[in-house]
């Protein structure tokens, strides 16, 4: 999915500035952030359609929690990851209850997406890359997204996945060098 594709999930923000006159700081950050939290909701729960509504469910969580207690700008970024998290982890709780109630024989699980629509320009480098992110420890990928996708800080991290900077950091090193290690294995620069 691209990035205009992907903005146009949420409902015509697309023309939406960061400085547009008259928009509220939820709108630009949603224009900021959109993608990012698709993206990190994306890779959490493995579905594009589940991914899009956890970000929707999330972003009103935190608007109907911060609208008016005096939240500010920067804030919203953390807030939003920290609710897609707790959100996603609300419904794979749900569909873990939801499991246990209704098993069914030859129940299948939703394919996999990829985590990269056509950023890679060929197919085996993204496949190679796919597979050495799968292959980290969830932690691990979990901050590795953050960091790169969702362009936080390692304090802004901390406060999502309550850990501590420094834990967060540490993962972040120990995922870019597994990713050093298991890419420059496979052959690939």
């Amino acid at each position: 999915m691209t990035r205009s594709a992907t903005i146009s999930i949420w409902q015509d923000v697309s023309s939406v500035t960061d400085n547009a006159p008259g928009r509220s700081m939820w709108h630009r950050m949603l224009h900021r952030c959109g993608d990012g939290l698709f993206l990190y909701a994306r890779q959490l729960c493995r579905n594009d359609a589940a991914a899009a509504d956890v970000v929707q469910e999330a972003f009103l969580r935190v608007w109907r929690k911060h609208a008016n207690n005096g939240v500010t700008e920067p804030d919203l970024p953390a807030l939003c990851y920290a609710a897609v998290r707790y959100t996603v982890l609300d419904r794979q709780r749900q569909a873990a209850r939801r499991h246990r109630r209704e098993v069914t024989a030859g129940e299948s699980w939703y394919d996999q997406p990829p985590l990269f629509e056509s950023s890679l320009e060929q197919a085996e480098e993204r496949a190679r890359l796919e597979a050495a992110i799968h292959r980290l420890p969830v932690e691990q990928r979990e901050v590795l997204t953050l960091k790169i996708w969702g362009e936080l800080t390692f304090q802004q991290i901390a406060a999502v996945t309550d850990e501590s900077p420094n834990t967060v950091a540490s993962r972040y090193r120990l995922a870019l060098a597994a990713l050093r290690q298991q890419l420059a294995k496979a052959g690939t620069p």
